[in-house]
């Protein structure tokens, strides 16, 4: 998995398949249970190909542990900020005001009197150049290691993904490395994700299991979701399998996860089956299974999934109301394909397997 695309944010987008819906109303048709769930069933019998078949099962899982892969908007950035003195609080005000040019005067001045927030906000401006239209990475690493210096922790985190990227400076892991470790004892929760990271996959670092447990916990006690996620996935593959297994196939990892009570592992069996990927046979009924599990527990992504395979008879006993629930479920959660596929199954009376409204990469 390519680490650290982009600066900034903690996100992680677990990516599903979607499609459409129907009408009527009717019970929830559980999928039979006569298959054993004690075993990941990699070698599951595909089932007779239908003709109608889903298609555009599209998205790319959280399927190891992960790490930061996506910028955020320079403003939410800049919120971090400590506004301590006037001219940075007059600095924060122009930039909310858009007027990054005064904001970037008054942040290059503070900076200079030895303000370390002042030095932060000057390299975001100058990292998405947006004082000039025209982005300035090795001006924004400058500004980076004098407020790292200066005990920024953020900065240290950024300036981090500046090595780990090449991104105004030489690609430098091992200089990545030190540096998350330094904004990871500063408290900054990225910091913290992405050695875990580091050290869960020897990039930078020799690889060591224990250490990326313990960052992953830091990461997840300073409040990130991807800490506590990574934390819980690699923990329950501990238990199952030991440290010394650590090759486990993605279908066996997410089995271990889902098993230990992770929804956003059962989401993704539910996708590898859907779709045959990542060593899994394709198989509606584990398809159907896994999304049941996930819907079930609050994974609304799963649930406008688990309507296709109820709108299509796939892996389920078609049923086109228990479909049109889902989608409308899926719809009250702000899922956009959910909107659209509860929409086309009032219309059309079906999910056309021809749409492009599914929950994923367009």
């Amino acid at each position: 998995m390519k680490k650290l695309c982009m600066l900034f944010c903690m996100t992680i987008a677990v990516n599903m398949l979607l499609a459409e819906p129907q009408e009527t109303a009717g019970e929830v048709s559980k999928a039979p249970s006569t298959q054993e769930d004690s075993t990941p069933n990699v070698n599951a019998p595909t089932p007779p190909q239908q003709d109608n078949a889903p298609s555009g099962l599209l998205g790319s899982q959280p399927l190891t542990p992960s790490h930061q892969i996506t910028g955020a908007p320079l403003d939410d950035m800049l919120e971090n900020v400590n506004e301590s003195n006037t001219a940075l609080k007059s600095a924060m005000s122009f930039a909310r005001q858009g007027d990054y040019e005064s904001a970037l005067q008054l942040f290059a001045q503070s900076c200079d009197q030895g303000n370390a927030a002042g030095c932060f906000g000057s390299g975001l401006i100058y990292m998405y150049g947006a004082n000039s239209g025209v982005p300035n990475p090795q001006k924004a690493v400058n500004y980076y290691y004098k407020a790292c210096v200066g005990g920024d922790a953020v900065a240290c985190a950024n300036l981090a993904m500046a090595y780990d990227n090449g991104e105004g400076v030489k690609e430098d892991k091992e200089q990545a490395a030190q540096l998350y470790e330094v904004a990871c004892q500063g408290g900054d929760s990225l910091g913290c994700t992405n050695i875990g990271w580091m050290y869960a996959n020897g990039v930078g670092v020799k690889k060591d299991y224990q250490k990326a447990l313990a960052y992953y916990n830091s990461a997840c006690q300073l409040g990130s979701d991807l800490g506590c996620y990574n934390l819980g996935l690699m923990s329950n593959t501990y238990n199952v399998y030991g440290m010394t297994k650590d090759k486990m196939s993605y279908v066996e990892m997410n089995y271990v996860a889902c098993q230990q009570g992770d929804i956003v592992g059962c989401g993704n069996l539910g996708w590898m089956y859907a779709t045959g990927s990542n060593g899994a046979e394709k198989s509606y009924y584990n398809a159907a299974k896994y999304f049941t599990l996930a819907c079930d527990s609050g994974h609304i992504q799963s649930c406008n999934n688990l309507g296709v395979l109820y709108d299509g008879g796939f892996g389920v006993r078609q049923d086109k109301h228990k479909a049109i629930e889902l989608f409308g479920l899926a719809c009250d959660y702000g899922i956009e394909s959910g909107c659209n596929n509860y929409s086309l199954m009032r219309t059309r009376g079906s999910v056309s397997a021809g749409n492009n409204n599914f929950f994923g990469l367009k």
